[in-house]
């Protein structure tokens, strides 16, 4: 690796290691500190709801406006001092309505950096070389040292919670502004403010948005209810951290060996792959009874989010045009996570309540056999666009 590449990837790298430190306090940890606040378990789902509802809107705008103004990092750099203000109010504010006003500050700023840093490491990439996977991995790696870390570090999740969360998102602010345009000097392309949207008038990459929200819909039982699945087994807590610790694992192996399998195997045939083991995963479950059993289908993990989330990014580079690659990056997070993610969440309690864990995880295993036969619809070679 050239001097000047290793320059460029470690603020990349820097940046996913503590944006997903963030999520991996965030995201175990949050729903039991709502609770802590004596909150409603209805007020909590409506709470977490608020994320994949902004995300239907936020990564549009402010991936147009990247595109637009030709700096995505200095984008970047905004959202996430926009994601530290609104985040600020968690502090010290205990109340349903200011919880709400909160969180939905927080996510209208937050919900967009995934697909910011991703456009920006797809943009260094195509000029440099390397792999996405190898940045990403990076992400995976915060994510399971902040949570088991935090886990380990305090007695009872309280307000340690958020001020362990906050900590980590004015460092992220922080380094965000060690990120730079890699693009060198380009010639500005007029970006229509519907651009993004324009975008789903390419029928393949409709087919795929569609499979992935699908797909995402299909995991929101697993990233809702499993804690609670399997404590109505009988099994105890640390058969959750246990099959989360593994899960995390073979993610960043499928990350580390992608870039070998890349060049020989098409992102939609991979995503096929992902889709069908994600089904088996869910099968699995809807059968399961043990904690080893249960362990054991989480390896799968590597498949039903590593190899979906970087078949889908390579896919989505694929079809989109390099000066839309912000606003792509923004349409397929706003489908996938957004609308997806508000379907998922919203219907996986209401699902478990009335199906129970197992056949809610019958279901979840359908529904990835959906997503698979739409990803079959596209063709096997799908046109390579220039980076």
């Amino acid at each position: 690796m050239l001097p000047s590449q290793a320059t460029g990837r470690l603020p990349l790298i820097g940046f996913y290691a503590l944006y997903f430190s963030i999520t991996g306090i965030v995201l175990p940890f949050l729903p039991a500190y709502l609770k802590s606040l004596t909150l409603s378990v209805s007020q909590i789902g409506l709470l977490l709801s608020l994320s994949p509802l902004l995300a239907l809107v936020a990564p549009h705008l402010w991936g147009h406006l990247a595109d637009r103004t030709g700096r995505p990092h200095h984008v970047l750099s905004a959202v996430c001092a926009g994601a530290c203000l609104g985040f600020i109010p968690l502090l010290f504010v205990e109340r349903f309505p200011t919880l709400v006003a909160a969180l939905a500050a927080y996510a209208f700023f937050a919900s967009s950096i995934t697909p910011l840093i991703d456009s920006l490491a797809l943009q260094h990439i195509a000029r440099t070389g390397g792999s996405y996977s190898h940045l990403r991995l990076f992400g995976s790696l915060g994510f399971v040292l902040s949570s088991t870390l935090f886990g380990l570090s305090v007695d009872s999740v309280g307000r340690a919670t958020v001020l362990a969360a906050f900590s980590l998102l004015v460092t992220l602010t922080l380094w965000s502004f060690t990120l730079r345009d890699s693009s060198g000097p380009t010639a500005r392309v007029p970006v229509h403010p519907l651009a993004g949207l324009q975008l789903l008038a390419d029928r393949e990459l409709s087919w795929l948005l569609a499979a992935c929200a699908l797909h995402w819909i299909a995991c929101a039982p697993y990233h809702g209810t499993f804690s609670i699945f399997v404590g109505s087994l009988g099994l105890p807590p640390s058969v959750v951290g246990i099959s989360m610790g593994l899960g995390v694992t073979a993610e960043v192996l499928v990350m580390l060996l992608y870039p070998r399998v890349a060049d020989r195997i098409s992102p939609r045939n991979l995503l096929v792959l992902a889709f069908a083991s994600s089904a088996l995963r869910w099968a699995g479950l809807s059968l399961a009874t043990s904690r080893g059993v249960i362990a054991a289908l989480s390896l799968l993990h590597g498949l039903s989010f590593g190899v979906f989330y970087v078949a889908s990014i390579a896919f989505v580079v694929r079809r989109v045009p390099p000066h839309l690659r912000s606003s792509g990056q923004g349409l397929f997070a706003a489908i996938t996570f957004g609308l997806g993610g508000l379907v998922g969440y919203s219907s996986a309690g209401a699902g478990y309540d009335w199906l129970g864990g197992h056949r809610l995880f019958a279901a979840a295993a359908v529904l990835e056999l959906a997503a698979a036969a739409l990803v079959l619809r596209i063709p096997p070679q799908e046109p390579r666009l220039p980076a």
